[in-house]
């Protein structure tokens, strides 16, 4: 409803093995997928695309969440232009969501990809969530 074109998002999954039983924290995907529209896409003009993998490699469920949007640093800059003391609060959630479930052995690890161009210009950012299937 934010978008007046909308948006085009793929969601596949390659996990023939246990896809059917594989559980993972709740809401622990969410904002990194709300971010990827919020901060990324909505400030894009158009050919917007969101792209979310699940897929099995070595005893762990990787989802991957792969934007076209602005990219981190972008958004960043405009959201410091609307309120110069703004912090992601679901940035912050998150983090404090993982720290708590890292507590046991078998650890969820988060990284970010901010994709450019041979130019250094945005093409986006990518999310890869690592969780081991226990």
């Amino acid at each position: 409803m934010r978008f007046k074109e909308g948006f085009e998002y793929n969601i596949e999954h390659k996990t023939d093995t246990h896809k059917d039983t594989i559980e993972f924290p709740p809401m622990l995907i969410q904002p990194y997928v709300e971010n990827a529209i919020k901060h990324g896409l909505l400030h894009k003009e158009s050919d917007r695309k969101l792209f979310i993998l699940f897929e099995e490699i070595n005893h762990h469920l990787v989802i991957t969440i792969d934007d076209n949007g602005i990219g981190r640093k972008r958004s960043e800059e405009l959201n410091r232009i609307k309120n110069d003391k703004y912090q992601s609060f679901s940035s912050q959630a998150n983090e404090k969501r993982l720290e708590i479930l890292n507590r046991t052995n078998d650890k969820i690890v988060v990284k970010f990809n901010d994709k450019v161009d041979a130019s250094g210009q945005s093409l986006g950012t990518k999310v890869i969530l690592t969780i081991p299937i226990i």
